[in-house]
């Protein structure tokens, strides 16, 4: 069972977030909607810091959540992973996996601000860390001032693929919420508590993410259990935590 820990911390150097960028000379061939073929970016698996990556084959239906990080004036002007140029002026990002280019929508979770950017380099190449944005995408996100925040990413298929055929896809998934707590040391226990619940009563794998917010004085440690995508599920954990006295889980739907 795959859990994430989002950690948020506090930055405020325009360099901040991203201090290490994939090398581009890679010759696998993938093709954007356009028709434009790119030769590099793309090849899998890639090695970085001695780290084996897998490259999707496609980005058909992801979406995940998890820490997003920044990347600034220190790379303006490299190349990126596909043979582009990095702007930290313009709406990109990077991903360790999603086919070069994607385009996704960002939501950061602490703000609900959304915003479309087309992932175009490699990265963040740290554990704990989902995408790496630019600095222009990271400002109109609102934590270009704080360095990381929890966001969901997800691929916007009409697109990236619009002539393809696509079997139908119910994208109204949400979380629940099992718990919020100011010490990290909670939000785990939280978590192996929940785990073990969905073993004790055989539900299917679903991830458990701690995701850590900063607040304006304050930090908080929220527990998530999904994506779920079906009621029967939603009153079935609902049911499994209550009658563990766990609280009442919260339903939080992705916009």
């Amino acid at each position: 069972m795959r859990s994430i820990i989002v950690v948020v911390s506090c930055s405020l150097l325009l360099s901040a977030c991203g201090s290490y960028r994939a090398p581009s000379p890679v010759k696998t061939v993938y093709t954007d909607k356009s028709g434009k073929t790119y030769t590099r970016g793309n090849k899998s698996p890639y090695v970085v810091l001695g780290k084996s990556y897998e490259v999707m084959p496609d980005s058909l239906g992801y979406l995940e959540i998890g820490i997003a990080s920044w990347y600034g004036k220190k790379f303006h002007g490299r190349q990126t992973s596909n043979g582009e140029i990095y702007d930290v002026y313009k709406l990109t990002a990077a991903h360790k996996s999603l086919p070069l280019p994607t385009m996704v929508k960002v939501t950061n979770l602490d703000n609900s601000r959304s915003v479309v950017v087309r992932v175009n380099d490699r990265g963040p190449f740290h554990d704990d860390r989902l995408i790496d944005l630019s600095w222009a995408t990271a400002r109109k996100l609102g934590f270009a001032g704080k360095g990381t925040v929890p966001v969901v990413v997800e691929a916007l298929d009409e697109v990236n693929y619009p002539n393809r055929v696509r079997e139908p896809f119910d994208r109204n998934v949400f979380y629940l919420q099992v718990g919020a707590f100011s010490q990290l040391s909670g939000a785990e226990q939280r978590r192996r508590q929940i785990e073990a619940l969905m073993n004790d009563h055989d539900v299917p794998t679903i991830d458990v993410n701690i995701l850590q917010s900063e607040l304006q004085t304050d930090i908080l440690h929220k527990v998530w259990l999904g994506p779920i995508v079906d009621e029967e599920r939603r009153e079935q954990i609902v049911r499994m935590v209550q009658r563990a006295n766990l609280g009442s889980p919260l339903r939080v739907e992705l916009d």
